[in-house]
């Protein structure tokens, strides 16, 4: 039944979330790879890879928040599209038991929060608009995704990125 809250925590789970992140993640790096490649998207990655990539953190943090046991209803309430809330609670929750924070990846979910406050990278608003640099969307994107995934049993991305590797033990 549509609208059923018990049949939509049966269905909403932390794995099919972590499904939908990996796909709207590997959606944004293509566009990204394809439609930044041309010229011109040298300054600024397209606009859908940036909504794409804020989707995929979404999706990707309320598959967290779904495996330490938030409900459907809690994360639509209480969390809703907030980039920021999402990844407070995340935290609280021991997100960083299992991911690694790279100093740029706050900067990244501010600035991608920021853009989006009133859906601006789905609906057009003129203006000044400070846009993140991709080269640190896709790598906390895929990181989270890649310290998520393992959790609710979803795969992940086998890509890594240098500059955000662990230290070498000394």
């Amino acid at each position: 039944m549509v609208g059923d809250p018990q049949a939509e925590e049966e269905r909403t789970t932390a794995r099919g979330l972590a499904r939908y992140a990996y796909e709207y993640l590997e959606a944004a790096i293509l566009v990204d790879e394809t439609i930044g490649a041309r010229a011109g998207g040298e300054c600024v990655s397209p606009i859908p890879a940036y909504y794409l990539a804020s989707h995929s953190i979404e999706l990707t943090l309320k598959a967290f928040l779904r495996h330490r046991g938030l409900t459907v209803r809690e994360l639509r309430l209480k969390y809703g599209h907030s980039l920021k809330a999402c990844y407070r609670k995340a935290k609280e929750l021991g997100l960083f038991d299992v991911f690694r924070q790279h100093e740029n990846d706050e900067a990244a979910l501010h600035l991608l929060a920021e853009i989006n406050n009133a859906h601006e990278l789905r609906y057009i608003r003129t203006g000044f608009k400070t846009f993140p640099s991709w080269a640190i969307v896709e790598p906390f994107a895929v990181r989270l995704h890649q310290a998520v995934a393992p959790l609710v049993g979803y795969k992940s991305f086998t890509k890594s990125y240098a500059a955000h590797a662990a230290p070498a033990a000394q």
